[in-house]
């Protein structure tokens, strides 16, 4: 039989087979064992997973997720802070708040040693795995952010470059002093009356400069950062010149002279004093020292000049306990020569009279409450950055 025959044959026998035994597959080996699948545990995903944030109000737990190593002595908390990031939701990682604040107070030691401990927030939840003793802290905190007097605070920031110091003359028995900085600053509080004295005895004096003012309302325990600055040009070092023959010529720095301002304020449980986490920084640049050098040139003069900056700062990071709602927080930066000002005198030559030798940094701070609390009912336990600058010309905005 040929292969035309045998096609044909096999065509004709196809027609009288069913499909079904003719397409039938060859037996299959029995399917091998899988491994077993563990079932994934959720409960420390992110709360933001949800579909609805608030479906399920967090409550305190006495136990840790499943398969979570523990620690003998330590406890697993959980908050719900739902409400209270809703209040601040116009910032970014409103939760970020209370870490800060729990950290500031229990110390960083508490988190970072050789013990197995917990501090996470999402939008909607705060899990915390510690010791009792640290939990307590924790507990008193979180309350502060949730069950607040009010949510919302009114901050009046003044920031004043005050021409000497004999402003203390006459008011100088009515300030309480609070805290001192590592370079001299100093602190104080003192009645608004008292302040409004203070300022408008500096207005009718000649060389006191109000810098920046700036009244702004902000969510408690977020962060306020005031900010005010004029950037210096020089020439800080070399660069090589696309021009042809040139070789190098100057590069031009800059450098900022600024005032910054970074401010959290929490509430108490009475609504009548607050804590308050300050960072206060004052760069000043002093002046410039122009420097010859030899740069390597084919054209032209080997000889060039550079700027070599010197600059000085002050800084003052402080945790105020018990400031009184109703008085007034003065701070004393320290002394900045010309600060955002010229610092050479008439024509730029340093004619004793004519230029800021004793330029002294102050900030007048003032909070109130705002009573704007949201309706809406709250959980039996649920857990709680505003950012503006002060508006000065050529003043940038720091968020």
């Amino acid at each position: 039989m040929n292969r035309r025959s045998a096609l044909a044959s096999s065509l004709l026998l196809g027609s009288f087979w069913p499909a079904s035994v003719l397409a039938q597959a060859p037996a299959q080996t029995p399917p091998r064992s899988r491994r077993a699948v563990k079932t994934r545990d959720r409960s420390l995903d992110p709360a933001s997973a949800t579909d609805d944030p608030d479906a399920s109000r967090a409550a305190e737990s006495a136990d840790p997720p499943a398969n979570f190593g523990t620690e003998p002595g330590s406890q697993w908390r959980t908050y719900n802070i739902a409400h209270y990031t809703r209040q601040a939701r116009n910032q970014d990682n409103p939760q970020k708040a209370l870490v800060e604040w729990i950290l500031k107070r229990t110390g960083g030691n508490e988190w970072h040693g050789e013990k197995i401990a917990v501090l996470s927030a999402s939008p909607t939840q705060l899990r915390v795995y510690n010791t009792p003793a640290v939990l307590k802290q924790v507990d008193e905190l979180v309350e502060r952010f949730t069950n607040s007097v009010a949510d919302v605070l009114s901050v009046h920031v003044q920031f004043i470059a005050a021409v000497d110091t004999r402003w203390r003359y006459s008011v100088l028995s009515r300030l309480t002093p609070v805290a001192t900085g590592p370079q001299g600053q100093q602190v104080w509080t003192l009645k608004t009356a008292d302040a409004a004295i203070v300022l408008s005895t500096m207005q009718l004096q000649q060389g006191f400069r109000k810098l920046a003012e700036q009244r702004v309302e902000m969510i408690n325990g977020q962060t306020l950062v005031v900010k005010t600055k004029e950037t210096r040009t020089f020439a800080g070092g070399l660069m090589r010149d696309s021009a042809p023959g040139l070789g190098f010529q100057p590069r031009p720095d800059k450098l900022d002279e600024s005032i910054i301002l970074k401010m959290s304020p929490l509430l108490n449980f009475d609504g009548d004093a607050l804590d308050a986490m300050l960072d206060l920084t004052a760069t000043t640049i002093r002046s410039f020292h122009r420097t010859k050098i030899i740069a390597p040139r084919e054209l032209g003069p080997s000889e060039t000049a550079v700027d070599v900056p010197e600059a000085s700062e002050t800084h003052l990071d402080q945790t105020l306990k018990n400031w009184r709602l109703g008085q007034t927080l003065l701070i004393s930066a320290g002394i900045h020569p010309g600060i955002l000002d010229k610092k050479g005198g008439w024509f730029n030559l340093p004619i004793p009279g004519t230029y800021a030798t004793g330029t002294e940094v102050l900030v007048f701070l003032d909070v109130e409450t705002v009573n704007n609390r949201s309706a809406e009912p709250r959980p039996a336990r649920e857990g709680r950055g505003q950012e503006d600058t002060a508006t000065r010309p050529r003043d940038e905005t720091d968020r």
